[in-house]
């Protein structure tokens, strides 16, 4: 596994940013094996853009999930960064994270770092804000993403309920059922989605009432909705690896999963 930390001046921000990308590489699971000791690769990896949380940083992940162990046995690179709690929408002024996460993220690391930039091995997933972050990208855009994973999502940031919670007001934010009744109307094909929520969550009813939602309209998906875990760390490291093992891939490393680790 290589872990490497980046910072790169960003046109959509004005600022430099930080970013986290895991690429699957040689291990020490590997000298047992003669022909798996190299660097050249094969293909591109498929990547996962992995969103952080309100209050988090692009290292959370690392810090407190298994995310790098998963990634390397699955054979998928990882991209991380922060957006403080923009809620990734771009703010008044002048803080362009939708763009930036859009465009400019997926632009930069295409051009310097062995990924495919093909949409059907291209994956989004966030949790808590990131989950918000992600459901919204992946309505606005939805070729962009083969399949998204929204774990314990802020799904209702327009009713105001989630400012009062973090005690400040966020950029703009979009609502999320009338991008899907949009998307629908004009026929458009989702990306496939993961959903899951811990029931003691205080957005278990959120969470609920838009998985509810998505069955109503015929949106197929995925939803594990699990007793006995709240907002929190345990809950998220425990799906992660059900989230990377539904994912639908066509890739060249596909079902080429290490030896666990």
């Amino acid at each position: 596994m290589a872990q490497l930390h980046c910072n790169f001046f960003s046109y959509s921000l004005g600022y430099g940013v930080d970013i986290q990308v895991i690429l699957p590489s040689l291990s020490p699971c590997d000298m047992d094996r003669p022909q798996a000791r190299t660097h050249t690769l094969t293909a591109k990896y498929p990547v996962l853009y992995l969103l952080h949380g309100h209050g988090n940083d692009y290292l959370c992940w690392s810090r407190f999930t298994s995310m790098e162990r998963y990634a390397e046995e699955r054979r998928i690179a990882v991209v991380t960064c922060s957006v403080g709690n923009k809620g990734y929408m771009d703010a008044s002024y002048g803080e362009h994270y939708f763009d930036f996460v859009k465009k400019e993220l997926p632009e930069f690391v295409l051009t310097n770092f062995p990924i495919s930039g093909r949409p059907e091995d291209t994956y989004l997933a966030g949790l808590s804000m990131g989950g918000y972050g992600t459901l919204a990208h992946a309505l606005e855009h939805p070729q962009s993403y083969r399949a998204v994973g929204a774990f314990s999502p802020a799904v209702d940031w327009m009713n105001g309920t989630t400012e009062e919670r973090i005690g400040h007001d966020m950029p703009k934010m979009m609502d999320l059922y009338q991008m899907l009744s949009d998307n629908l109307a004009k026929g458009e094909k989702l990306p496939e989605l993961f959903l899951c929520i811990g029931e003691g969550d205080f957005l278990y009813e959120a969470v609920s009432r838009f998985h509810q939602t998505l069955e109503q309209k015929g949106v197929a998906h995925r939803y594990d909705a699990v007793a006995g875990y709240e907002h929190e760390w345990a809950f998220w490291d425990m799906e992660l690896p059900m989230f990377l093992d539904w994912l639908p891939r066509t890739d060249a490393y596909a079902g080429l999963a290490l030896h666990k680790m």
